[in-house]
């Protein structure tokens, strides 16, 4: 039972319907069984008690043979002779009847036929010829009385053990009927309690599997168009369990979906704001740089700080306004390559050697300044993490994925939540503008950028590419 409620809804009501039809089909065959079991007994039943009738009929018979005989021998004449003959002649058409019946195989209808011949050809001989001629005797009629009695009880008791059988074997078939009439009435009503049982407890088990799923099913929509951020559908192996599972997903995907729409907008404003305040500082910074002054000796940190401030402004332009060269179709290896060979100087001054493993013909349709500014903040963001006499490899490949590896020390566990946010730099010196300004990059290309911890340390910039062309 607890196997027929476990397992997907259909396979549930299937083998409730199975246990059902089964019973069913057990009970009617059963039915069937015993119907037919009684039937046979009550045909044998009704055989054996015609076969009893004909041995009584001739016992009887054989019994009026006797008073006939005896009633020769106390009236020593012949008075009763014709009726003698008359219900001998009944004796034989009755004993030939039995003989066509299909007996016991031990009932010895063969003595009985040979005692009643043996008799009736004793009395002939030894009692009817007397009678006759009026020539018996007290004496010699009482003799032959005891002997025509000792005859007619000897055919009695042969009778009698075969009638005795058949009593036996009427008795057995009898037995037969009752104990299949009871084996139906108990199957009937085992079969009606248990169907009822068993009907009881599968509508509570499917009961609970669908009204269960199907009440938190609701619960969790209710919630959801409240607008509860905890909203959850009970989950499952069935298919409710499944459509719950399908409907969490979708939640999820809103809520993320939601999350990134607040992002972007959050993002476009900041931009906005960022292109607004970069383009007014700008100005300033480059006549502050371009003074003469600021080349003196003594104001060197000034002008560090002013050169900080430049490049501050210059990530806020290129997070204001990513990409915006007009997209046409870029091959990634060369893209990959190019940037290698760009920046390779700075990978020689650490002693850091950059490979590229870039497979032929994987295309994107892309701004071409813009893959060229996410490939080369994540290659330049390698070499500053890279140990010296490090390598970093630049994998392009279908998928479609660009992937940037170092074997540096990996990303602050503090940072990586915030690892594209404005202004979220591990380095003293980062502005914390170059990852937001890929993720964006990225993310306007139908992409996205993750970056992933490797076993062997270090880590993997994942770039996965939208708008590729194989």
């Amino acid at each position: 039972m607890t196997a027929t409620l476990r397992g997907s809804l259909r396979a549930r009501v299937y083998a409730a319907a199975g246990l059902f039809i089964g019973l069913q089909i057990a009970g009617t065959g059963l039915g069937f069984a015993s119907w037919g079991e009684v039937q046979r007994a009550c045909t044998a039943e009704d055989r054996i008690a015609g076969e009893r009738e004909a041995l009584t009929a001739l016992a009887a018979a054989t019994r009026e043979v006797y008073v006939h005989e005896a009633h020769t021998l106390i009236e020593r004449g012949p008075g009763h002779l014709d009726h003698l003959a008359g219900t001998q002649s009944e004796v034989d058409g009755l004993l030939a009847q039995v003989r066509a019946l299909p007996l016991p195989v031990d009932a010895d209808i063969a003595g009985i036929q040979a005692a009643i011949a043996s008799s009736n050809a004793w009395f002939a001989t030894d009692v009817s010829a007397a009678a006759e001629h009026g020539t018996l005797d007290q004496a010699s009629a009482v003799r032959l009385h005891a002997e025509t009695e000792r005859r007619a009880t000897d055919i009695e008791d042969r009778i009698g053990r075969v009638t005795k059988e058949l009593d036996t074997a009427q008795a057995d078939e009898r037995a037969i009927i009752a104990a299949a009439t009871q084996r139906a009435w108990v199957a009937v009503g085992v079969l009606t309690l248990g169907g009822a049982a068993l009907g009881i407890v599968v509508a509570r088990g499917l009961a609970a599997s669908i009204l269960g799923p199907v009440t938190g099913l609701t619960a969790a929509a209710a919630a959801f168009g409240d607008g509860r951020a905890d909203a959850r559908a009970p989950e499952g192996e069935d298919e409710l369990g499944e459509l719950g599972r399908r409907f969490n997903r979708m939640v999820a995907e809103v809520r993320g979906a939601e999350r990134r729409q607040l992002e972007v907008e959050r993002l476009a404003a900041l931009g906005q704001m960022s292109g607004a305040v970069a383009h007014e500082l700008m100005n300033p910074l480059a006549v502050i740089l371009a003074d003469p002054a600021m080349r003196a000796p003594e104001v060197a940190s000034s002008r560090a700080e002013a050169e900080h401030a430049r490049r501050v402004v210059q990530g806020l332009l290129g997070f204001a306004r990513p990409g915006e060269e007009p997209a046409e179709l870029v091959d990634l290896a060369r893209a990959a390559r190019a940037t290698a060979d760009r920046l390779l100087p700075a990978a020689d001054l650490r002693d850091v050697e950059i490979v590229v493993e870039a497979e032929a013909g994987v295309t994107t349709f892309a701004s071409p300044s813009a893959v060229r500014q996410v490939l080369d903040n994540l290659v330049r963001n390698a070499i500053d993490a890279s140990p010296e006499s490090g390598r970093i490899d630049i994998v392009v490949r279908r998928g479609p994925l660009v992937e940037v590896r170092d074997r540096g020390p990996g990303i602050p566990a503090s940072i990586r939540p915030r690892l594209y946010e404005p202004f979220v730099t591990g380095r003293p010196e980062g502005t914390g503008l170059g990852l937001a300004v890929c993720q964006r990059i990225a993310r306007a290309h139908g992409g996205a950028l993750r970056h992933d911890p490797r076993e062997d340390g270090g880590t993997t910039a994942v770039w996965t590419v939208g708008g590729v062309h194989a």
